[in-house]
């Protein structure tokens, strides 16, 4: 009776043993192979050995056994998932920023970590580099990295409406709005101002400038 050599395999791959052969002097093939027992010695996700033993029995009723041994290896690492590059906007003061990323292992539970770390306060006018780590429990990693860009948001056109005497309609997108009562200012905010805007004509109109500002101080 012969068996296969021992044999390592990949944690999560589809594997099978290696059924034995047996030929015998008297009854040639006619020979009948069957399992023994199949014993599993497991050391965690990242390693264990599966034992079969197998019985030959000639036609005589004469037997004899024999065994593979396949070893179960994890040294694949886990698979990650970097968000796309991230544009974010602010006028003039730093933001922080919050990404998620994502991991998965065939075998083991994953530890994700990134540098600088999600939640990270940017500077304006930046693009920072964030290089992600996932690290399975048998200590496999595997990385991916994108990048975090911060602008200043571009203003949308300020549009005006004339409705009727010092009376106007103003429409815009992105932006606060702001007004004064002369062109160099200073410009104040249009109290709880939305897009379409009405002006007041109460009290009595003055000349009125208006125009839009960023959406933070």
């Amino acid at each position: 009776m012969t068996c296969a050599t021992n044999k390592t395999v990949e944690c999560g791959s589809v594997w099978t043993f290696d059924p034995p052969t047996a030929t015998d002097t008297c009854c040639g093939t006619n020979v009948t192979i069957t399992v023994v027992s199949t014993m599993t010695n497991s050391q965690g996700p990242c390693f264990a050995t599966v034992t079969r033993t197998w019985q030959a029995t000639d036609c005589c009723t004469n037997s004899t056994n024999c065994s593979q041994t396949v070893t179960i290896v994890d040294t694949t690492p886990p698979a990650i998932f970097c968000p796309t590059n991230i544009v974010a906007f602010t006028c003039s003061s730093n933001i922080a920023v919050s990404w998620t990323i994502g991991a998965t292992d065939a075998c083991s539970s994953v530890t994700v970590t990134s540098t600088p770390p999600s939640g990270t306060t940017f500077l304006p006018n930046t693009t920072n580099k964030v290089v992600a780590t996932a690290t399975d429990a048998c200590g496999n990693t595997n990385q991916c990295s994108f990048t975090v860009t911060i602008r200043r948001p571009m203003l949308d056109y300020l549009y005006i409406h004339y409705i009727a005497t010092n009376k106007v309609v103003l429409k815009w997108t992105n932006g606060i709005l702001v007004s004064a009562t002369n062109l160099v200012g200073p410009y104040l905010d249009v109290p709880s101002a939305t897009s379409p805007y009405t002006n007041s004509t109460v009290p009595p109109p003055a000349n009125r400038f208006y125009r839009l500002r960023c959406d933070s101080p």
